[in-house]
């Protein structure tokens, strides 16, 4: 019981916005990515529930308005693959930490670097919101500097801080995109004084996904929601 209604607490704001403020489904695939915890199971059975509920009482508008957003929520997370939910989830812990995280970072790092560290964390932000994987690859190639040691340093400065904080799933996170940039800039440490084509990008940034271990996250019961 208690347990359902934290469940119902996470979900209640997002779900809000998914039934009634998104009105094409772009909005509303906008509000999903927003809050993928709104791709769990609990909220599958919740709209079975709700259904049922509006069917019952013979309210065909509610009927078509839930099976719309449950259509839409199915087609969402049969379009994501469990490596882009752990990269949501780390967008959001991101979005939601690295105003926090700022000045306890800074005090690890040279002047230079503290200048330099918002502006890199955007520019990963919009990397890890990047809808496809050819979009995040027009990113990396617009800003060059995501493919050199920046984002490896910046994502070592945030696993010591979280380590510190015992949050030990966001640690899990960061290690494995601090992998995945690891693994990148190595298979293109050839191109360091050149600029790679996007073809070289996309082929570099592949390989990196697949030999990137994400499913170890997926594991861990703050990931329930991305089974």
């Amino acid at each position: 019981m208690n347990q359902d209604k934290s469940d119902i607490q996470m979900i209640e704001q997002p779900l809000r916005k998914l039934l009634f403020e998104s009105h094409t489904p772009e909005e509303g695939i906008t509000i999903i990515l927003q809050h993928p915890q709104l791709l769990s199971k609990f909220v599958d059975n919740l709209f079975v529930s709700l259904i049922n509920s509006a069917s019952k009482k013979g309210n065909e508008d509610l009927v078509k308005l839930y099976r719309g957003r449950q259509m839409l929520l199915q087609t969402v997370k049969e379009g994501l693959s469990n490596k882009d939910l752990a990269l949501l989830y780390a967008v959001k812990q991101l979005l939601s930490k690295k105003d926090r995280s700022a000045n306890s970072v800074a005090k690890n790092v040279d002047n230079k670097e503290v200048f330099e560290l918002p502006e890199i964390m955007l520019k990963l932000l919009a990397w890890l919101k990047a809808p496809t994987l050819e979009q995040g690859v027009k990113v990396l190639q617009q800003h060059p500097e995501l493919l050199t040691d920046k984002p490896i340093k910046l994502f070592g400065l945030l696993m010591d801080e979280s380590h510190k904080r015992g949050d030990e799933m966001f640690v899990q996170v960061l290690k494995a995109l601090r992998e995945f940039f690891q693994t990148v800039r190595m298979l293109l440490m050839d191109k360091k004084d050149a600029i790679a084509s996007q073809a070289e990008i996309t082929q570099a940034v592949k390989k990196a996904l697949a030999q990137t271990e994400f499913s170890t996250l997926l594991k861990k019961q703050e990931f329930s929601f991305l089974a």
